[in-house]
């Protein structure tokens, strides 16, 4: 099983077919996060660590536009997307992001743009959200920018750290890159929320965390 597994992992990671099979998962995730995005990068970084291949320089440039490009009509048809935002279910998993992305747009749109790539569910969400109020695309784009050049980054020199650890092992780097990029994106939320609550008490106020 772990063989067969390996060979299929290999034909495809050995083929120029790479690049453009995870750009369009990459840009799909930008409207439904089934797979969040970061997972395919960790996947690609950890193999060509342990492998050599594919190309990582290549594959970083092809995650930045995809994800750019997919941000970016989003945003523009964030008042279309408005429905899907309506209809999510209170207490759910997504509806807690929604919590975050409010509360953090009404703080700093702009550090709120770049933290929420790294958060699944809040980076669909908070685009849809931006594109409704009619926030200013151009600095939309650039904080967009830099929050993806930023995400694709880490989540490829994650799984690439981990290939060049364990380069006899690739499936087990891949699978330890997996881990530590959900605990990163996990911890940089965490102390996100931790940093703005002190600023809060600074201003003197505080928002409610529901």
């Amino acid at each position: 099983m772990v063989d067969t597994l390996t060979m299929w992992i290999e034909s495809l990671m050995s083929t120029a077919w790479v690049y453009p099979v995870i750009g369009a998962l990459i840009f799909g995730d930008s409207f439904i996060p089934v797979l969040p995005s970061e997972i395919p990068l960790n996947l690609v970084g950890a193999w060509s660590g342990a492998r050599g291949e594919p190309n990582i320089g290549v594959m970083f440039i092809v995650a930045v536009m995809c994800a750019v490009v997919g941000d970016n009509l989003c945003f523009l048809l964030g008042t279309r997307l408005m429905p899907y935002v309506n209809r999510i279910r209170r207490g759910s998993k997504t509806y807690g992001a929604l919590v975050w992305v409010k509360r953090n747009m009404r703080r700093n749109a702009g550090a709120a743009i770049i933290i929420a790539r790294f958060i699944p569910s809040a980076r669909l969400l908070l685009t849809i959200l931006l594109g409704s109020v009619r926030f200013p695309w151009p600095m939309f784009f650039i904080f967009d920018t830099l929050g993806v050049i930023l995400w694709a980054a880490q989540a490829l020199a994650i799984g690439y750290l981990g290939g060049v650890i364990f380069s006899g092992s690739p499936l087990f780097a891949m699978l330890l890159s997996v881990v530590l990029a959900t605990v990163l994106g996990f911890l940089v939320q965490r102390t996100q929320n931790k940093i703005m609550d002190a600023l809060d008490v600074r201003r003197g106020y505080a928002e409610a965390h529901n």
